[in-house]
C-alpha cells in the first residue's frame, strides 16, 4: 500500500514535472514565435529599405543619365553656336573690310574736299579782311546816325506821350460835357407845356382855365431862362478850353482846331438854340392865349362857350 502511494505519489510528482516543463515549452515556444515574428517584421523592413534605397539609387542613375544626356546636348548647342558665331564673324569681318575700304576712299575724297574748302576759306578770309575794314570805315557814320534817330525816338515818344494827354483830356471834356448837356436837357424837357395837342391840324389847349396855362407858361419861360444862364456858362467855358487848346497845339505843332473842339462848341450852341426856340414858342403860346382871354371877355355875352378852344384858328381870327 506504502509502495502505491509512494508511486502514487511520484507519478503524481512526474505528471506536475511534466505539467510545469509542457508549460516551460509553451512558453518557450510563444517566446520563440515572437522573436520569430519579430525577426520576419525586421528582415521584411530591411529589405523594403533595400528595396527603397534601390529606388533611390536608380532615380539619382537616371537623374545623372539625364544630367549627362543634357549636358552633352548643350555641348553640341554651344559647339553649334560656337560655329555660326565663327561664320558669323567672318561674314562680318568681310563687311568691315568692304566697308573700311570705302571708307578710305570716303576719306579721300574728304581729304580732297578739306583741301578746296581750305583753299576757300583763305580766300573768303581776305574778302572778310576787307569787308571788316570798309566796316569800320563807316562805322562813325552809322554812330551819327544811331544818335540822330535815337533823337527823333525821344522827340516822336514826347509827341506821343503828349497826344495820348490831350485825348486822355479830350476825353474827359466829352464825357463831363455830356453829361452837363444830358442834365440840361433834361431839365429843359421838365420845362415843356404839357396842356397842348394836335389834333388835324389843329393846336388845342386842354385846359379849362387859360390863366392857369398862362402861369405855367411864366413858370417854364423863367425855368427855360435859368437853363439858358446855365446853357451860356458852359459854353463860354467850352470855347475857353478850345482856345486854351488851340493856343497849345500851335505852339507845338501848329495845327488849329479838331473836329471834337466843332462838335463840343456846336452840341452848346444847339442846346442854346434849342432853349431859344423853346422859349420862343411859349411866348408864341402865351400871346396866343392873352388874345383868346381878351376874346374870352368880349364874348361873354354868348350862350355856351366850349371848353376847348382852338388857339390857332382864334389867333388867325383876330
Amino acid at each position: 500500500m506504502e509502495d502505491l502511494i509512494a508511486r502514487l505519489n511520484q507519478e503524481t510528482a512526474v505528471r506536475q514535472f511534466l505539467t510545469t516543463k509542457v508549460k516551460d515549452l509553451e512558453v518557450e515556444l510563444e517566446t520563440t514565435r515572437y522573436n520569430c515574428k519579430e525577426n520576419v517584421q525586421q528582415a521584411t523592413l530591411i529589405v523594403k529599405e533595400r528595396f527603397t534605397q534601390m529606388q533611390w539609387d536608380m532615380e539619382e542613375l537616371r537623374s545623372k543619365c539625364l544630367e549627362v544626356e543634357m549636358n552633352l546636348k548643350a555641348e553640341q548647342e554651344e559647339k553649334a553656336r560656337v560655329e555660326l558665331a565663327k561664320l558669323l564673324v567672318i561674314q562680318e569681318r568681310d563687311l568691315l573690310l568692304n566697308e573700311l575700304d570705302v571708307a578710305r576712299e570716303h576719306l579721300s575724297k574728304l581729304h580732297k574736299r578739306n583741301e578746296e574748302l581750305e583753299a576757300k576759306s583763305k580766300a573768303d578770309v581776305k574778302l572778310l579782311v576787307k569787308e571788316v575794314k570798309a566796316l569800320r570805315s563807316s562805322q562813325s557814320e552809322l554812330k551819327q546816325e544811331l544818335g540822330r534817330l535815337m533823337k527823333e525816338k525821344i522827340e516822336v515818344e514826347r509827341t506821343l506821350q503828349k497826344e495820348k494827354q490831350r485825348a486822355e483830356s479830350a476825353s474827359a471834356a466829352n464825357s463831363k460835357l455830356l453829361h452837363e448837356c444830358e442834365i440840361l436837357r433834361n431839365r429843359l424837357q421838365e420845362c415843356s407845356v404839357n396842356f397842348l395837342s394836335e389834333e388835324e391840324d389843329k393846336l388845342i389847349v386842354d385846359t379849362s382855365s387859360p390863366s392857369d396855362a398862362i402861369d405855367l407858361l411864366t413858370t417854364s419861360d423863367n425855368r427855360i431862362g435859368l437853363l439858358l444862364a446855365e446853357a451860356q456858362l458852359l459854353a463860354q467855358d467850352v470855347e475857353n478850353a478850345v482856345v486854351k487848346m488851340d493856343e497849345t497845339r500851335n505852339a507845338n505843332d501848329g495845327n488849329g482846331r479838331t473836329s471834337d473842339d466843332e462838335l463840343r462848341k456846336m452840341l452848346t450852341d444847339m442846346f442854346i438854340d434849342n432853349a431859344t426856340l423853346r422859349k420862343q414858342a411859349n411866348s408864341v403860346i402865351r400871346c396866343a392865349l392873352n388874345m383868346y382871354v381878351q376874346a374870352e371877355e368880349k364874348d361873354e355875352e354868348d350862350e355856351e362857350v366850349p371848353l376847348r378852344k382852338t388857339v390857332l384858328s382864334k389867333f388867325l381870327e383876330r
